[in-house]
């Protein structure tokens, strides 16, 4: 899809941080009544009370949508997706359009907050391209502050500044890496693959674990598919041999590949392949069709999660 159109500028991103007790329908109202007067479409990711705050701040003018957070952020490797799906819905000559939200970074989960944080910060490369522009509101934490103000080009502090703290993307990876993996204890199964033949007997051992965690058949069909796809990448580009761990718990089903690889891109997978070529698209694929996909490089180890519920 094209973000673009003729004399488009592209991708403006900015970081909200606002005390947890702050009203943050008065600092976005303001902003999103220009564009709405501007006939520009306004998406509102906020928690159900706050867009109806933000709505009664509004004139009454067309053009605002509304979705839950709670939802849309759900899948953090699929936000890029919705981000860009939305923008084609809506503006499909590439008009100017407006993202306003309040991502929610994962809770008590680090590795999750980690892995959102991640894509936050990658937004701004992976859609440069779109006329948007894309506010991120953030509760002021001593335990994410810096990290949002990392990954933003810019800041919305009674006006709009030019961050100078803000990390390019890999640069962000590096210094706000995922905390290590948590250990899971003995694995259910373990599989040891050398060579491609051996993809279709882990396709079969795959899905009988999560045919057997009580997977869905959809599901079950795209767990295997996303394990596969990471499978083959460890023996493609990594270093086999690739070791497949299983485990059952009772919220998810998990797959671990580990191959001996040292070297995979700091974005793999996090930035949406170009619409051509028919290779790099394993690691993206894995993202869109798991609930929660992270990554560690050194030795190369893949997580993979699908939601048992």
């Amino acid at each position: 899809m094209v973000c673009t159109s003729a004399g488009a500028r592209g991708l403006t991103h900015h970081g909200l941080i606002h005390p947890p007790s702050a009203d943050l329908t008065a600092t976005l109202a303001p902003m999103v009544t220009e564009r709405l007067v501007r006939g520009e479409p306004v998406l509102a990711v906020l928690p159900p009370t706050t867009a109806a705050g933000l709505r009664a701040r509004l004139p009454t003018l067309t053009g605002l949508h509304t979705t839950d957070p709670g939802e849309f952020y759900r899948h953090p490797g699929r936000v890029l997706s919705h981000y860009r799906a939305w923008f084609a819905d809506t503006s499909p000559d590439g008009r100017s359009a407006m993202i306003v939200a309040a991502p929610d970074p994962g809770g008590d989960d680090p590795h999750r907050a980690a892995l959102w944080m991640h894509i936050d910060a990658i937004t701004t490369q992976a859609l440069a391209e779109c006329d948007l522009t894309l506010v991120c509101a953030y509760p002021n934490n001593s335990a994410t502050a810096d990290a949002v103000r990392r990954a933003h080009p810019s800041l919305v502090n009674g006006s709009i500044t030019p961050n100078p703290d803000h990390l390019p993307a890999e640069q962000f990876l590096a210094s706000h890496p995922l905390p290590p993996p948590i250990e899971l204890g003995k694995p259910d199964l373990t599989h040891i693959i050398d060579h491609p033949p051996e993809l279709a007997t882990l396709r079969h051992i795959v899905a009988g674990h999560a045919a057997r965690a009580g997977l869905p058949t959809a599901r079950c069909d795209d767990f295997v598919l996303a394990a596969t796809e990471i499978a083959t990448n460890a023996l493609e580009h990594g270093t086999p041999p690739a070791a497949v761990l299983l485990w059952t718990t009772p919220t998810s089903i998990i797959c671990q590949i580990t191959d001996t690889g040292q070297h995979i891109p700091p974005l793999a997978g996090l930035i949406p392949p170009r619409a051509t070529p028919h290779r790099g698209r394993g690691l993206w694929m894995a993202h869109q069709l798991c609930d929660q996909l992270y990554l560690w490089p050194d030795p190369t180890t893949i997580r993979l999660q699908m939601d048992r519920t």
